[in-house]
């Protein structure tokens, strides 16, 4: 699937943060190993979604940054609960719901990626208000942290999981469709949705 991304020039596109990216990102792929290949995916499609949508190039750079990033509270995670290999029970999914904001901590703990806390700590509020840590909803959720939720929502379902099968493109894109308005910004999931129908034409 060839997904084009326009490149994006921004004062703040510096090696610095690179560096501090780098960094966490080899913590993240020692404690969880293979996780770059998913984050790569997640980077790519938000960096091109958020293009589509017209953002600028600083937003476009914060948004592939945090999409990187956007897991990094799972670091805080007990390995029984993040690598259960079925459904979480009440206590585990709580305690699974607190990456966001232990993950927002981290990135705010690095100068040149703080820009990119509100988008960690928001990449599972839903649309209609449902999500969390904050029960944000419409667009008081960060556009970024809107994208990030697609993106990371259509590389799960397309990934073979041991409790659940991976789906065809189709398949997936239907189920965005289906949760538009309620789970993800409509706006997002229709520049999303057209962007794979141009990849996939």
């Amino acid at each position: 699937m060839n997904i084009p991304i326009r490149a994006h020039h921004d004062e703040g596109h510096r090696p610095v943060h690179r560096e501090s990216l780098a960094l966490l990102l080899k913590v993240l792929n020692e404690h969880s190993p293979g996780v770059l290949e998913d984050l790569n995916r997640v980077a790519h499609l938000a960096t091109a979604t958020a293009q589509s949508l017209g953002l600028s190039d600083y937003e476009v750079e914060r948004v592939e940054l945090a999409a990187r990033l956007h897991d990094v509270g799972k670091l805080a995670i007990p390995d029984d609960i993040l690598n259960k290999p079925g459904p979480l029970d009440a206590e585990e999914w709580a305690i699974m719901q607190t990456h966001a904001e232990i993950g927002a901590r981290i990135v705010s703990a690095a100068p040149t990626l703080a820009h990119t806390a509100v988008l960690v700590r928001s990449h599972h509020e839903h649309y209609d208000g449902s999500g969390y840590p904050d029960h944000l909803s419409g667009e008081s959720i960060p556009l970024g942290a809107s994208v990030i939720a697609v993106c990371t929502a259509f590389v799960a379902m397309m990934r073979h999981r041991p409790f659940s099968d991976a789906i065809t493109v189709e398949e997936a894109l239907d189920e965005l469709r289906r949760c538009s308005g309620s789970q993800f910004d409509p706006g997002v999931v229709d520049a999303f949705c057209e962007l794979l129908r141009l990849a996939l034409a």
